[in-house]
């Protein structure tokens, strides 16, 4: 990879240089027809929509050459094997795989390297559906651990894991021991296992377990010195040299493109443990894997472990401090009053439960403003250009990953405000029986309310069914009202957060 003229040297990605060497040449190929440089597209009227789709650079590098003209998928000798190596290095594990079929295919090669047909398996039930399908297929004897909520006041919910510890000791008392253990250890919800606490007390009990641990959600946390310290891998290092228990065999899997710079369906596999489970992974990436791997996907996830090396922590540290700032502006601001923060960092405070806060992700309450999760992400989306994707029930999940910044964040609070000014008035109208605006659906654009107007329970049943069938409500003062504008930004903007911004431009 081409190193910048002066500064310091960033560290090598070795098969994201073989790719690009190769892209950089211009091959015929008499083999598969891959995009390379685009021949087929040559003299086609189609080409300027694939280019501005997927760049001249995408047509260059989706190659399909593999053995010694660049390296074997399943049997690397060069540069995908070196690229492994300094991954498993990295990230602390043993041996590392690289997959660009998703994290759902590697949770079937980490299932079929540790789990062998009929054995006993103690699942996590808000594991990925990968899981749950691959141990069906497997025929594996399948038992899962109950779910529990983080409280009533929040729709979390995760692994009973006390219980889950209770089963596989009464498993171990009965004779009976599981032989797997597969855990979630990363929610799309924020929530985190105590892993520290949790393994060496799978380990005591049957030292021959065999754990997978889904950390989708968190590959880039070992990047981050907070962070890291619940992830699997830092765990099984700390405990190692501790001279402390740990499962005889760990595989974890990466979904890399969620929380690092990787394109999507790159996913790492890191193993640990047993000499002989690399072979058995590697034996079930062949079953399991396309024998087509974009080579693309696999150099991301190169060049995305050398980022996180070099940038991780300074990255992760900005998605901390922006978090802390969502959260803060929520709770203070009166213009965001009709939203609420569930689950805040450090609600998970009970060491009984053995999970904790994701501090990246801040759950937000949007109930007061009238209208469903669901219409609030559309308009989200189509309004504003911003992308929240998870709900439940009146809650959103924002996720500051590394590619929010703080230009971003403004945004997000800029847009939050508007829809507070636009939504709310309707609720606290709904709530209070009278409105002093009026209120109109749109289509058809007749008033469902007028100021002054009481509103009875047929008014609320109608404004439910039409927000139901898809109408926007809006709220008008009166035409005569003299009510100044409120704008849009606060004079807040003099902040750490809008000077940090404007030092981004």
């Amino acid at each position: 990879m081409p190193q910048p003229s002066s500064g310091p040297r960033l560290g090598t990605a070795p098969l994201a240089d073989a790719v690009l060497a190769v892209a950089r040449r211009d091959i015929a190929s008499f083999h598969a027809l891959p995009l390379s440089h685009g021949g087929s597209l040559r003299t086609s009227p189609f080409r300027e929509v694939y280019e501005s789709l997927f760049g001249t650079a995408q047509l260059a590098a989706d190659v399909s050459y593999s053995g010694t003209m660049l390296d074997s998928f399943f049997r690397p000798r060069g540069p995908l094997r070196e690229a492994q190596r300094l991954a498993a290095q990295s990230f602390g594990a043993d041996a590392t795989l690289f997959l660009s079929a998703g994290t759902t295919t590697a949770n079937r090669v980490a299932l079929g390297a540790l789990v062998a047909p009929g054995s006993r398996v103690l699942t996590d039930r808000s594991c990925h559906q990968s899981v749950h399908f691959a141990l069906g297929d497997m025929g594996a004897r399948v038992d899962y651990a109950p779910m529990r909520r983080c409280c009533s006041d929040c729709p979390r919910a995760f692994a009973d894991l006390q219980k889950l510890t209770d089963m596989f000791r009464e498993a171990v008392a009965e004779g009976r021991p599981y032989d797997t253990v597969v855990l979630s250890a990363v929610s799309y919800d924020g929530v985190r296992y105590d892993l520290p606490r949790l393994l060496p007390r799978l380990a005591v009990l049957h030292p021959e377990v065999s754990v997978l641990v889904d950390e989708a959600w968190g590959a880039g946390h070992r990047f981050h010195p907070r962070l890291r310290e619940l992830s699997t891998l830092h765990t099984l290092e700390t405990l190692r040299t501790a001279g402390k228990p740990v499962p005889a065999r760990v595989a974890v899997t990466h979904s890399a493109h969620k929380s690092m710079s990787a394109l999507r369906q790159g996913s790492y596999l890191h193993l640990a443990g047993d000499s002989e489970l690399p072979e058995r992974a590697t034996q079930a990436l062949f079953r399991h894997h396309t024998t087509s791997p974009s080579w693309p996907v696999l150099a991301s996830l190169d060049l995305a472990r050398l980022q996180g090396e070099t940038e991780g922590e300074a990255l992760l540290e900005r998605s901390l401090r922006l978090a802390r700032t969502l959260r803060s502006e929520i709770e203070t601001d009166t213009r965001l009053s009709a939203y609420r923060t569930l689950g805040s960092e450090g609600h998970l405070t009970d060491p009984d439960l053995l999970v904790t806060d994701d501090p990246t992700r801040v759950l937000v309450d949007i109930g007061e403003l009238g209208i469903t999760a669901a219409d609030f992400r559309r308009v989200l989306f189509d309004e504003y250009g911003l992308y929240v994707a998870r709900e439940s029930g009146d809650a959103v999940v924002f996720h500051i990953h590394i590619g929010v910044d703080e230009g971003t964040l403004l945004r997000l609070l800029d847009a939050l405000r508007t829809l507070q000014r636009t939504y709310r008035s309707t609720s606290a109208a709904l709530a209070e029986g009278a409105s002093d605006h009026f209120i109109i659906a749109y289509p058809p654009g007749i008033p469902i309310a007028v100021p002054g107007e009481q509103l009875c329970d047929r008014t609320r049943g109608q404004l439910d069914a039409l927000r139901t069938s898809g109408c926007e409500i809006y709220t008008l003062h009166e035409p005569r009202s003299t009510a100044p504008r409120e704008p849009d930004r606060s004079r807040s903007e003099g902040s750490q957060l809008a000077t940090a911004a404007k030092g981004t431009e």
